[in-house]
């Protein structure tokens, strides 16, 4: 046979798929943050700071209940989805009642806690939020299936609809009333409609005869506990240069870290459309071995490997706007953005290896690496941000992502001249050079 017209291997042969299905992730979570950044925005606006300080406190909590009632299962859902693609539906309904459940008690033990430490006001905040974590989760759960069916963009149109409903219903409750109460009852009930929107793609969950599938909520959870434990190391290991910052430097420092964070934060969002398109595929590349899968991890990162340094770079450059932009006062954010920018290619690289790891099902690999991660970030934190401020928080977490490059590597048993260790390497001596320069 002439090797010409040789039909294309397993993974070559899905990766338009994969770009169009990280296109379809990408414009959702564009639109989605935009609709929720600029409804957050009207409320503060119409609000005024005490009162959204009170609304911003209780959305804390909201989202730590969305992360907690998770559990790890969309992603065990992603990886189902990918390989029983017509079984799909049942999956998603049933983990999304699962998942129902679990917030109905963490709301419980949040809404006794809040009203033992903060007083009843706070609770009726965040007791009128909760209504949304339903649709929280019934909207993950889609997404997931649409994720794992490579489907994304069939999903796109009912999440930017979901975005609009967001967006105007928070922002004429908002006018209207100009209390936190009404703006926090109207963000869950906007996010409790959003998910029955995001139903429409479901259609009829049930399936009939034979193929019905077992289900066992606690099969699920024992498998899906340790993507859930990494969900909340990382989400740990996120605050922890904040809180040490804040007990050292004082809030003004807070704040020019967080400026220099929701920079780079943004750029984050196509690494993790790609990484949710990657598990995917590498769900259905992982039988009935790993090396389609291995393929597919190397062309990605090598396709994108340039493009992260030189988006950093990019980054780097274009910080010497901020005090421009935000005022003279935001002169340190400078050096700070600098540092954390060469977190960036380090980041995306390990959302596409986490997505390797999970799509072939080594969980407890990666909360293991996790587990690693935050410790090393605790140590960095611990001897860095006391004498640095805002610089060290920054090289923490930058370095704490290289490393993490390494760890998950390492793991997967890529070489070291591959593009992931060279990536982790460039980074690293990068953000060591702007934490000595300190501009």
């Amino acid at each position: 046979m002439d090797p010409m017209s040789a039909p294309p291997s397993p993974h070559e042969a899905l990766r338009p798929l994969l770009w169009s299905n990280s296109a379809a992730q990408l414009g959702a979570a564009l639109a989605a943050r935009v609709s929720r950044a600029a409804a957050t925005l009207a409320a503060a606006r119409l609000l005024g700071p005490e009162g959204f300080g009170k609304l911003a406190a209780a959305l804390a909590a909201y989202e730590m209940l969305r992360v907690v009632s998770e559990a790890g299962l969309d992603t065990r859902l992603i990886r189902r989805a990918a390989q029983q693609p017509d079984l799909a539906a049942v999956e998603s309904t049933r983990t999304a009642l699962l998942k129902i459940r679990i917030a109905a008690l963490a709301i419980v033990v949040a809404l006794g806690i809040a009203a033992v430490a903060v007083g009843v006001a706070s609770v009726a905040l965040l007791a009128v939020l909760c209504v949304g974590v339903i649709g929280l989760a019934v909207a993950g759960s889609v997404q997931a299936m649409a994720t794992g069916r490579l489907e994304a963009p069939r999903l796109l149109p009912l999440q930017a609809a979901a975005g609009i409903v967001f967006l105007v219903g928070v922002a004429v409750v908002s006018f209207i009333w100009r209390q936190p109460l009404a703006a926090a009852a109207a963000i869950g009930v906007c996010d409790l409609l959003g998910g029955g929107i995001l139903l429409r793609y479901v259609g009829n969950p049930r399936v009939r005869g034979p193929e019905q599938p077992a289900w066992s909520a606690r099969a699920a959870l024992r498998e899906a506990w340790p993507v859930g434990a990494v969900n909340v190391l990382a989400t740990a290991y996120g605050r922890l240069g904040l809180a040490v910052l804040a007990m050292t430097w004082g809030s003004s420092a807070v704040a020019q870290y967080g400026v220099s964070y929701r920079t780079v934060e943004v750029f984050l969002l196509a690494a993790g459309a790609v990484a949710g398109s990657a598990l995917a595929v590498t769900a259905r590349l992982d039988a009935p071995d790993a090396r389609d899968a291995r393929a597919l991890l190397d062309h990605l990162i090598g396709r994108l490997a340039l493009i992260t340094l030189a988006t950093a770079g990019l980054v780097a450059a274009g910080a010497t706007f901020l005090p421009a932009l935000l005022g003279a006062r935001y002169a340190p954010a400078v050096g700070t953005t600098r540092v954390l920018a060469f977190a960036l290619p380090p980041m995306f690289v390990n959302g596409l290896l986490t997505a390797h790891l999970y799509g072939r099902g080594r969980y407890h690999t990666v909360l293991r690496i996790a587990l690693g991660n935050l410790l090393l970030n605790a140590l960095l934190v611990v001897l860095l941000v006391p004498s640095m401020g805002p610089l060290g928080a920054a090289f923490a977490v930058a370095a704490t992502e290289c490393v993490n490059t390494a760890w998950q590597s390492r793991a997967i048993g890529l070489r070291l001249r591959s593009w992931a260790y060279g990536i982790a390497a460039a980074s690293l001596i990068a953000a060591t050079f702007f934490l000595i320069t300190g501009s």
